[in-house]
């Protein structure tokens, strides 16, 4: 209760201090907007989303916002064919493609009586075949990569020929035009229907300037310790406001660390609080005394960005 006091007590009498921290240029280029669902991309979303050469192919339309899922922990974001997991790696936090062939599929079905064998078909160390328009299909789009191992023959399930992979399942449909027979199903929605199920994380929500309830977020950024020594605890604390200077509760959170190496770590911290303040506490990097280590948070409320700057310096 003390940090947030001072916290406070520093955001309503320092008003020199906050003109210096501030820099609230949105973000465009790290954000977008897609109105077919109503739904953003930000951030390491956004920069995974983009990494392959069609993603509406591959992840397809995103379904929701992106959010903490309540029993990992984690930040994810459904879309129609994919979920992305925000995750902790030894190279730091990372996006990560859940795999919902492997989570969704069921054993039991009708297998289809096709052949698996000669030039047409290939077999795989997962012990499955791929076959005909399925292996075209996995061949011409890095299959390898985007959609991992047959876990499965072909089945017939509804009448229709389909066959899972790690990441994804394709469905056969005879009756569309040549080179569109094959279809990856919308996995990403099946998962979130069958799974999660909360309405709420489906609803839009849209640009601000769309919503007529403009926030104009203003970032703060302090640190507990502005000379702190090596392998001390460090708290960093994002303090978000609107354009009257009002607590914004709910801004999702990033901030990234930049090091005098040139290296950097991001972290996806929690939402901000009933009074718009979102912190964490890390163990200072082992760097030569006097570095200096630059921070920066970036929000997002409603489709608005805004970005917030600090540092610290080792000292000792």
């Amino acid at each position: 209760m003390k940090t947030l006091r001072f916290v406070v007590l520093v955001l309503m009498f320092t008003g020199a201090l906050l003109g210096v921290t501030q820099d609230t240029s949105a973000q465009s280029s790290d954000s977008i907007y897609i109105s077919e669902t109503g739904h953003w991309i930000w951030g390491d979303f956004l920069r995974m989303y983009n990494s392959v050469s069609d993603p509406l192919l591959f992840f397809g339309y995103p379904i929701t916002d992106d959010f903490t899922d309540p029993i990992t922990g984690q930040r994810v974001q459904y879309f129609q064919k994919a979920r992305f997991d925000l995750v902790d790696t030894d190279q730091g936090p990372q996006i990560q493609i859940a795999p919902l062939g492997q989570l969704l599929h069921e054993t039991g079905a009708v297998l289809a009586e096709i052949p698996t064998d000669g030039p047409t078909c290939r077999m795989f160390d997962s012990g499955f075949s791929v076959c005909y328009a399925f292996l075209q299909f996995y061949d011409t789009h890095d299959g390898s990569n985007r959609f991992g191992d047959p876990i499965s023959e072909v089945e017939v399930v509804d009448g229709r020929y389909i066959q899972y992979f790690d990441y994804a399942r394709m469905e056969w449909w005879p009756d569309r035009p040549s080179g569109e027979r094959v279809v990856l199903t919308d996995l990403g929605r099946i998962y979130f229907d069958k799974v999660v199920a909360n309405s709420e994380l489906l609803k839009s929500s849209p640009p601000a300037n769309i919503a007529g309830n403009l926030v104009n977020p203003q970032v703060r950024v302090f640190v507990l310790k502005a000379l702190i020594g090596v392998g001390e605890q460090q708290t960093v604390y994002v303090v978000v406001q609107d354009k009257y200077l009002r607590p914004v509760e709910n801004a999702e959170v990033g901030v990234t660390l930049y090091f005098p190496d040139g290296s950097k770590e991001f972290y996806r911290l929690s939402e901000s609080n009933e009074y718009g303040i979102s912190q964490f506490s890390f163990t200072t990097p082992q760097l030569e005394l006097q570095s200096i280590v630059n921070i920066k948070a970036e929000i997002n409320i409603r489709g608005e960005f805004a970005v917030g700057k600090s540092w610290f310096r080792l000292w000792w």
